[in-house]
C-alpha cells in the first residue's frame, strides 16, 4: 500500500481546523497531519481536496437504511447499504432494527452479524486489510431499537410489536449478539421491567438508551443512575416538555453524564430546540445521527416501510397521518446543518458526527479523529459538504 497525501484542504482536527493543510497516510494509518502544502513526493498518491474539508470519516450509530437498502433484513442487502453510505462520507455505522416479533429480532441480529463477518474492515477497527475490499462502511455495532418501548410513544413503530421485556427474549437477544459485539438498545425505562432490562444490558456491557418513552424527569434520572446514560433521537417520540414536569428529554439534557442523539434535518427538531441541546451538552455528549430509512439518498416519492406506505418529500418521510417514519437525512448534511443552522464550529460538528458516537460504544481509540498513528478512516467534502472521496483504513472506497 503506497503512501497517500491528501492535500489542499481544510483539515478538521479534534480541537481546530487547519485552514490549509494536508494528511499523509501510510500502511493504512495516518502518518502526519500538518499545515501548509506537502513536500514533493513523486512516489506517493496525491489526492487534491480542492479547498474542501479533510475530515474524520463519519460515524452513524443510528440508521435503518440508505440508498434503497435496509440494514436489518438480509446480510447481502446490509453490505449494499454499507457501500451506499460511503457516498456520504460514512466510514462506520450501527444498523438499527425496529420493533418486531421476537423471532424476527433474532433473525435480524443473525443477518447483521453475517454482514459483519463478510467485511474485511469490520467491527475490529484495529484490523487493516492487506488487500482492496468492497464491503463498504464498517459495521461496528448493532442497534436494537424496540420492541421494549412505551406504546403511547410509538413513533412509526408498529404498535402490535411493542411489548414489555420478557426474560427469555432478553437471554436470546444477548446470546445472539454475543459478548464481543458492541450493542445499544432503546428502552423506555418506565414500562414494566424497564429498569431491570437496563440493569441486564449494563451487566452485559451493552449500552441502554432511553427512547420512545413517556418517562417523567424523576423516572429518567433513575434510569440514568442505573446506567442508561444515552438518549435515542432527542425530543422525538417522547413525553413533551412542561415547566412543572420537564419529561425525559429535558431530564437527559440536564444530566451531565447523559449523551443525546439528535436528528438534525431541520424537520425532526426545530433549530431553536437543537440550539438548547448544543448549549447544554458538553462537546462529547451530543451525537448526530440520521435515523434514516432505506429511501435516504433516493428521489422523493412513495416507499414502503415494513408494510406501511410512506411519502418522502423535501427530506421529510411521513406516514399517511403525518407521523414521521424515520428520516431521509444523510450524516454529511447533519454536519452541514450543525454549522449552518446552529452555528456550531466545524470541528465540533464533525466531532458530533464521528468520535462522539464511537466514545459511547467504547470504540474511540483507533478511529474517529485525524491524528498521527490513528487508522486512516477519512472523508473529503466540498464546501457544500457533498462527499468527494471516502477512505477506510487507507483505501479509497468511494471517489466522486
Amino acid at each position: 500500500m503506497s503512501k497517500q497525501i491528501i492535500f489542499n484542504g481544510k483539515v478538521v482536527t479534534r480541537e481546530k481546523v487547519i485552514s490549509k493543510g494536508y494528511v499523509t497516510v501510510s500502511g493504512g494509518r495516518i502518518e502526519s497531519v500538518a499545515e501548509g502544502s506537502p513536500d514533493d513526493a513523486p512516489d506517493s498518491m496525491k489526492i487534491d481536496a480542492q479547498g474542501g474539508w479533510i475530515a474524520p470519516g463519519l460515524v452513524d450509530i443510528h440508521l435503518h437504511g440508505n440508498g434503497g437498502f435496509w440494514g436489518f433484513f438480509a446480510a447481502d442487502e446490509i453490505i449494499k447499504m454499507a457501500n451506499s453510505l460511503t457516498l456520504f462520507g460514512v466510514t462506520s455505522f450501527a444498523p438499527a432494527t425496529v420493533s418486531l416479533p421476537h423471532s424476527q429480532v433474532i433473525k435480524s441480529i443473525g443477518e447483521m452479524k453475517k454482514a459483519m463477518s463478510k467485511q474485511a474492515a469490520g467491527s475490529d477497527v484495529s484490523v487493516i486489510p492487506g488487500e482492496s475490499f468492497d464491503t463498504g462502511a464498517r459495521i461496528i455495532a448493532l442497534n436494537i431499537e424496540g420492541p421494549y418501548i412505551n406504546p403511547v410513544r410509538p413513533g412509526a413503530h408498529l404498535p402490535p410489536a411493542i411489548r414489555n421485556p420478557i426474560d427469555k427474549e432478553i437471554d436470546e437477544i444477548l446470546a445472539a449478539v454475543g459478548e464481543n459485539t458492541p450493542m445499544l438498545m432503546t428502552v423506555a425505562p418506565e414500562i414494566e421491567g424497564g429498569l431491570a432490562l437496563i440493569d441486564r444490558l449494563v451487566a452485559a456491557r451493552a449500552l441502554p438508551s432511553i427512547g420512545h418513552s413517556d418517562a417523567t424527569a424523576e423516572q429518567t434520572h433513575e434510569a440514568i443512575a442505573h446506567g442508561a446514560n444515552h438518549f435515542t433521537h432527542l425530543f422525538n417520540a417522547v413525553r413533551p416538555f412542561h415547566q412543572r414536569e420537564p419529561g425525559c428529554a429535558f431530564a437527559a439534557l440536564s444530566d451531565p453524564g447523559c449523551s443525546v442523539e439528535i436528528i438534525l434535518d431541520n424537520i425532526h427538531v426545530h433549530p431553536d430546540a437543537a440550539k438548547v441541546a448544543l448549549a447544554m451538552k458538553a462537546p462529547d455528549k451530543l451525537v448526530l445521527v440520521s435515523d434514516s430509512i432505506h429511501a435516504a439518498g433516493l428521489p422523493d416519492g412513495d416507499y414502503s416501510v415494513w408494510g406501511l406506505k410512506v411519502t418522502m418529500k423535501n427530506n421529510a418521510v411521513t406516514l399517511a397521518d403525518g407521523t414521521f417514519a424515520g428520516s431521509a437525512l444523510t450524516l454529511n448534511n447533519a454536519v452541514k446543518n450543525a454549522i449552518g443552522l446552529l452555528g456550531a464550529s466545524p470541528e465540533l460538528a464533525f466531532r458530533c458526527a464521528s468520535s462522539n458516537g464511537l466514545s459511547k460504544l467504547g470504540m474511540a481509540g483507533e478511529i474517529g479523529v485525524l491524528e498521527s498513528g490513528k487508522i486512516a478512516d477519512i472523508a473529503i467534502f466540498d464546501n457544500d459538504f457533498n462527499c468527494m472521496a471516502t477512505m477506510i483504513a487507507g483505501q479509497i472506497v468511494y471517489k466522486k
